[in-house]
């Protein structure tokens, strides 16, 4: 039978798989018999390591070191031979050899550290429910101790709890057979709450502690536990805060020691929530979880990952900052004894379980953080990728849509509910904010872990390239590999913001159609209420007119109705009256109800009040009263016919301003420079004179005392020889009154006084008296004829 190439290495991976599981199998039951050897009073036989066995099956792994008692306990001939070892003493140096002090703690000091820890608001909202029960600290066990569901969901807990070996190889924590029977909580924290307290175990260099949707006990146990070596407040703030991706490497400078031997970063997103899920108090999430027509219960989820490397710093940098505070910080061994911990926020079921495992061998501390660091990227591309597909399914068509009318028709026009409108507008927010959650991601990436970084060559992060040692050079070797895989899993990123780029467009899109044919519907449905709006018009104008020719009639009626009137009188006079008041009723009503007719009405109402401003401005000046009112009309009055221009307007010192909109001309410049050089005069009043053949223009001069200004009108009355015509028009002379009598006339330059009629300009009694409070210049128009 033959073999493609692609099932050979299906079978080959299947077979390779097999054996690693066999193998670490063999390795956890060679260490039981050991214990029991040893509690039997036994002693203690070379030991056979997973490691040993490796390289005895002539396994291209990476070497670790082989104890020189194990070598000479071997038997001449045997197939585990030191000579088939290549360079033993450098096997060694390939991994962290130094162990993890030995720590212990247990439920009591757990529950001085609730009562007795400051701590920060953050950490508070993480562990509400617990600080804020005063009973909760009376309990006699702070965990559930039954197996299955709990009231704090302790029972959905995940975890994963790994000890590292001076071979690099991760070996999960695992209780004893009968601890099945206890609850989930209490098992996490009899697997965390101890490390290296038994000698004769197998002894860890690192360690690997991630925990999933914890509840609030976990989070306090998890704080206990691992303050003194993380920042495990720093941890929940980034979880509990809405930042974007936040990268915390070394800060060698820091004042807290945790802060220069650590590397903390956090994930924030989105996430669907899971069947059975629930967030957390602090995460905001979807209220409404039934309601899916419009949206998909979504919540945002958070994660963090941070390292601590163990020991003495093994160099110094220097701070260059002229604000530094501390000038000198601490740069810790890569292969110091090491940490990785990741608490996961996830309301879901898509976290990865096996991202460490034993056939995983890992040369120290950052090598582990890379791994899980990959794994929370991973995840990343999952939980958006569902998020994509979701929002697919939710905005695309149905299948029906180019058969059934009536589908289409909901797609094209908005519905009482604004279904569409509001699906499109969740839809498209939504994945314009998880792209800048996934630009976040990947700049941070890529900001951290630059090329210098990569190769060894940063100060503070991880320093060491492969000139160091052979450890170094194996180590880089392996992180290029991470990188790799770092990278690609990046370029998936990109990719996914890229479909949400994509799918952005074909919403807006979808959008645009719904408000056009929308928009279309709404213009018809405008057109026909302004039909209906024209009809209602024409019936309330027909019952207008109907009304207002039965009005004089009914007023006719009711006078002659009276009880007063004489009952023996005849028709005549009710037919005269009537012909009377209804004839011109109906005439004045009917020319108002046309354009010109209205025009017509209001120019003649406005000449009627214009001429009883006259007459009254008249008859008060003949007393010597000249009222505010009437000073206000004549300054307000209307420019000459077939002039557009604006008057100019005087001031007290006669200089004539130029007129708004155009600049001065030459002679209006002059007329200021003139009038300037002359003394102060009266308080000015604009008069126009009309001049005849017996006043020249230098006795109009000197009247005046101004410059003047002619504008020409059609008027047949004789002009004084001296003013200029145009087209066969008369001038007329505009000036500002200098030299007045008494009685406000002009005085000729011989003494003799001439005769006006005063013509105040055009405007009406009543405009005049709304502006009798209004501050109004000096002065007043007058039109002088000499008799």
């Amino acid at each position: 039978m033959s073999l493609d190439a692609a099932t050979a290495n299906e079978l080959i991976a299947k077979l390779a798989a097999d054996r690693e599981a066999y193998l670490g199998t063999l390795d956890r039951a060679h260490e039981l018999v050991a214990q029991a050897l040893a509690a039997a009073g036994g002693t203690n036989q070379p030991r056979l390591t997973t490691r040993n066995i490796r390289r005895a099956t002539g396994s291209t792994g990476t070497n670790v070191n082989v104890l020189p008692a194990d070598v000479e306990s071997v038997q001449k001939g045997s197939v585990f031979s030191a000579e088939d070892e290549p360079d033993t003493e450098d096997d060694e140096s390939l991994f962290v050899q130094q162990s993890l002090p030995p720590e212990s703690y247990d439920e009591e000091g757990l529950r001085r550290h609730i009562q007795e820890f400051d701590w920060p608001a953050p950490t508070r909202a993480v562990l509400k429910d617990i600080l804020e029960d005063e009973n909760f600290i009376k309990k006699k066990c702070l965990f559930p101790t039954e197996p299955g569901p709990v009231e704090d969901r302790s029972h959905l807990t995940h975890y994963s709890i790994f000890d590292v070996g001076n071979d690099g190889a991760p070996l999960e924590k695992q209780l004893p057979v009968d601890s099945t029977r206890t609850s989930r909580a209490l098992t996490i924290w009899n697997l965390i709450n101890n490390i290296n307290m038994d000698p004769s175990k197998r002894q860890a260099v690192g360690r690997i502690t991630i925990v999933r949707e914890p509840s609030p006990i976990l989070f306090a146990a998890v704080h206990y536990c691992l303050h003194k070596h993380v920042d495990i407040d720093e941890l929940y703030r980034l979880l509990v805060d809405d930042a974007p991706v936040l990268y915390y490497p070394p800060r060698a400078f820091a004042d807290d020691m945790r802060h220069r031997r650590g590397f903390s970063i956090s994930f924030e997103f989105f996430t669907i929530i899971g069947e059975g899920c629930k967030p957390m108090a602090w995460q905001h999430s979807e209220e409404h979880l039934s309601d899916t027509k419009s949206h998909i219960p979504i919540t945002r989820c958070s994660s963090t990952v941070a390292l601590s490397l163990e020991g003495p710093p093994i160099s110094k940098v220097r701070n260059k900052g002229r604000a530094a505070k501390r000038i000198t910080g601490d740069v810790f061994d890569p292969f110091a004894p090491w940490r990785v911990v990741s608490v996961q926020a996830y309301p879901d079921w898509k976290s990865s379980i096996d991202s460490h495992d034993s056939t995983k061998h890992y040369v120290n501390g950052p090598e582990a953080f890379m791994i899980t660091l990959r794994a929370e990227y991973k995840d990343a591309q999952k939980r958006l990728m569902e998020i994509y597909t979701q929002i697919s399914h939710l905005v695309r068509p149905p299948t029906d849509f180019m058969f059934n009318r009536d589908t289409r028709d909901k797609l094209l026009f908005e519905d009482d509910e604004f279904t569409y409108s509001r699906r499109y507008f969740w839809a498209y927010q939504a994945l314009g904010i998880m792209n800048e959650d996934i630009q976040e991601m990947v700049s941070a990436y890529k900001d951290t872990f630059t090329d210098n970084v990569w190769a060894g060559h940063n100060k503070t992060i991880w320093p060491g390239d492969e000139s160091v040692s052979s450890r170094y050079a194996h180590w880089r070797k392996r992180m290029a590999s991470i990188r790799k895989d770092m990278d690609y899993d990046i370029h998936r990123l990109e990719e996914i913001e890229s479909l949400n780029l994509e799918k952005m467009r074909e919403i807006k899109g979808l959008r645009d159609n719904l408000f056009s044919g929308t928009s279309v519907l709404e213009s018809r449905r405008s057109v026909q209420q302004a039909t209906i709006t024209v009809q209602q018009g024409r019936n309330i104008k027909l019952l207008t007119l109907v009304t207002i020719f039965f009005l004089p009639l009914t007023f006719v009626t009711s006078v002659f109705g009276m009880t007063n009137m004489d009952q023996s009188a005849n028709f005549n006079s009710f037919a005269i009256v009537t012909l009377t008041i209804c004839v011109p009723t109906y005439m004045l009503i009917g020319s108002l109800n046309t354009t010109t007719g209205l025009d017509f009405w209001m120019r003649e109402t406005d000449r009627f009040y214009s001429y009883l401003g006259r007459l009254a401005a008249k008859s008060l000046a003949l007393v010597g009263y000249t009222p505010k009112w009437a000073i206000a009309m004549n300054e307000n009055s209307r420019p000459e016919p077939g002039d557009s221009r604006p008057e100019p307007e005087p001031t007290n010192l006669g200089v004539i301003r130029p007129m708004k909109g155009r600049s001065q001309s030459a002679s209006e410049g002059m007329a200021a420079r003139m009038n300037l050089e002359r003394p102060p005069v009266m308080s000015p009043r604009e008069s126009h004179l009309k001049l005849d053949s017996s006043a020249s223009t230098s006795e109009a001069l000197a009247i005046s005392g101004n410059e003047p200004r002619i504008h020409f009108h059609s008027s047949t009355s004789a002009t004084g020889p001296d003013l200029p015509t145009k087209n066969g028009q008369h001038g007329t002379m505009t000036t500002h009154r200098k030299g007045l009598t008494d009685s406000g006339l002009p005085i000729r330059s011989d003494g003799s006084n001439f005769t006006a009629r005063e013509e105040p300009t055009q405007q009406g009694l009543f405009s005049g008296l709304w502006n009798w409070g209004s501050k109004s210049k000096k002065g007043t128009g007058r039109e002088m004829e000499q008799v």
